[in-house]
């Protein structure tokens, strides 16, 4: 994980799938195979995932139709599948460069509802993990909240200076909960009229706009702080 002290440092904090992974469509190709297969309909299709409440494994098994006998199948279809071949998910394009830019200057972390191990494998094969301070999945007690609250208290971040960027409502609401900044990230899982209805503090329409902005944000920061660079 980085070894760089999180003092000073703000503290930016990702979802995975539909932010760092462009998982929406394998995701719904394992679905539609798992659904067809067991006699379950088609699977997911956008409409659908743009209506979720909550990007979770179960806001999917709820948004494909998949009934409660085979949620654990399911389950364990997903997961065996996207831990068989990581690299078939690829990361959106410019994330690398954006996550390399910004861990110079921030903490990072991902919150996932995804589990950290299909995580950490996604990013070890990009050489990304070592810039992650920490990453919460699935598999932690409790949800993307407390996970969030893991976080700052682990980083000794202040909310003022936390951002939780997620492109579902869910993932806005976490971070209004949590008592941090909500920024929406618009190329991912839901629309952009789906995430502005929930008022997140910022929104972004590519990651090249994100870098930018936090980028930028912390010369600012610096300049009137007097912190070296």
């Amino acid at each position: 994980m980085n070894s760089k002290s999180p003092r000073n440092r703000g503290l930016l904090l990702f979802d995975y799938d539909g932010v760092l992974v462009d998982s929406l469509n394998i995701l719904s190709e394992y679905t539609t195979a798992f659904c067809r297969e067991h006699g379950l309909g088609e699977g997911l299709n956008k409409t659908d995932v743009d209506a979720m409440e909550s990007a979770t494994l179960s806001g999917l098994i709820e948004a494909a139709g998949i009934s409660q006998a085979y949620v654990r199948d399911y389950a364990r279809h997903l997961f065996q599948a996207l831990n068989r071949d990581p690299l078939k998910v690829p990361l959106f394009k410019g994330i690398p460069e954006m996550l390399r830019g910004l861990a110079r200057h921030y903490t990072l972390c991902v919150v996932t509802a995804n589990h950290s191990a299909i995580v950490r494998q996604r990013l070890d094969a990009a050489q990304l993990t070592s810039l992650m301070d920490c990453i919460y999945g699935n598999e932690q007690p409790g949800g993307k909240v407390e996970n969030i609250v893991n976080a700052l208290e682990a980083n000794r971040a202040q909310p003022t200076s936390t951002w939780m960027i997620g492109d579902t409502v869910g993932d806005i609401e976490a971070a209004q909960n949590a008592g941090v900044n909500a920024v929406a990230a618009t190329w991912g899982w839901q629309s952009s009229t789906r995430l502005k209805s929930k008022a997140p503090d910022l929104m972004f329409e590519k990651p090249q706009a994100l870098h930018d902005y936090f980028k930028n944000t912390w010369q600012q920061t610096t300049a009137k702080t007097g912190i070296p660079r």
